[in-house]
């Protein structure tokens, strides 16, 4: 069952392990360059367009944000690396205070690291991703932006990042129309319970109509059943336009046609004629034959 969204609050902003909270809800971070949509991932995710802020300009999120969902686990936004024009101060500062989140927090279940579904994962993409997996946390990918690429496009690029950073599970995500959103929280349940991802298919097939049911109830391996053949069905009308010969069954008349008269005279087929000819002859012989013959002495 997909989970709902019932409460989705703004819990805390740290810069430090001090910072962190004291309860034991677990934990699930995001991770991603400057600009990749972290934010409108959240608010998309929880149905409050201001929960997270956003901003056109990138490096604007220099601390890490907590988001407590449902009172049930907390989804942390973390600074977006890959700023160019951030000082070095400035990166180094938060590549420190990652590192000491990573250390110092103990209910972290797994990080989810944003990507843009639009271009090619970065040489710091590919790092963060072995990283994580060198630490042995929960890991999956989520594709943000895809509903900026045609359906060819988004299984061609999605095709593409998985190879290339050589992941299995990344799921495409839209802001704008909330594609992968059930998707996304069904993940984020089972990397908490520490259950295994596996694979999603892209769901590109159309579906079947409604009511037709066609393999709805049919075994594996077993063959399709089909419904016996039957005529179309005819509707009683008026006996003028139907005929009574069954060979001409369903076959309606003109209604101009003239009705034949009972007593109307059959032409005579050829074999009619022969017998009636021969009776004729047999006829003619039996009356020569019973005339008495003169006598040529009369005359």
């Amino acid at each position: 069952m997909p989970m709902k969204i019932t409460s989705a609050t703004f819990s805390a902003c740290i810069t430090s392990k001090d910072g962190l909270p004291t309860d034991e809800l677990p934990i699930v971070a995001l991770v991603g360059r400057s600009n990749v949509g972290k934010s409108s991932l959240i608010n998309a995710l929880t149905g409050r367009k201001e929960l997270a802020r956003t901003s056109s300009m990138p490096g604007k999120t220099l601390t890490i944000n907590f988001y407590c969902i449902n009172d049930l686990f907390y989804i942390v936004d973390l600074p977006g690396y890959g700023y160019a024009k951030a000082s070095k101060v400035t990166r180094a500062r938060i590549q420190a205070m990652m590192n000491e989140f990573f250390a110092e927090c103990k209910n972290l279940k797994g990080v989810i690291q944003v990507l843009d579904v639009r271009h090619s994962p970065s040489p710091l993409d590919v790092h963060m991703h072995e990283w994580i997996k060198d630490q042995k946390i929960n890991y999956f990918a989520v594709l943000t932006k895809s509903d900026k690429l045609s359906n060819q496009q988004l299984v061609k690029m999605r095709a593409s990042i998985a190879r290339d950073m050589k992941i299995t599970f990344a799921m495409p995500f839209s802001a704008k129309t909330l594609v992968g959103r059930e998707d996304f929280f069904d993940a984020v349940e089972k990397i908490i319970a520490g259950l295994e991802l596996k694979p999603l298919e892209h769901k590109n097939k159309r579906p079947p109509l409604r009511g037709s049911g066609r393999n709805e109830d049919r075994q594996p391996g077993a063959k399709p059943s089909r419904a016996p053949r039957t005529g179309p069905e005819v509707s009683p009308q008026k006996s003028g336009n139907i005929t009574s010969d069954p060979a001409k069954k369903n076959v309606p008349q003109r209604k101009d046609a003239p009705a034949k008269p009972d007593n109307e005279k059959k032409p005579a087929e050829k074999g009619d004629a022969a017998a009636h000819n021969a009776r004729r002859k047999r006829w003619r012989n039996k009356k020569n034959s019973a005339e008495p013959r003169k006598d040529k002495s009369e005359t």
